[in-house]
């Protein structure tokens, strides 16, 4: 399964947290100013509902351990 997301989220050096770099301006830090990506990777944020992944899984394994 793959994994849905969405990626351009940054990290901000100076308030320590994700900030959204799909915008026009980079936002209103909490520290002071805009948020700053010197530095910062490109993040992906998982959308995926996982706990459905792990018990489609689990399940799997189980009926494998039948067979």
């Amino acid at each position: 399964m793959a994994i849905v997301g969405q990626s351009n989220w940054r990290y901000c050096n100076k308030c320590f947290g994700l900030w959204f770099n799909g915008n026009p301006t980079n936002g209103v830090c909490p520290a002071g100013g805009a948020h700053t990506s010197s530095g910062s990777f490109d993040y992906l944020l998982a959308a995926n509902d996982f706990r459905g992944v792990v018990a489609a899984d689990a399940e799997e394994a189980a009926a494998g351990e039948d067979s």
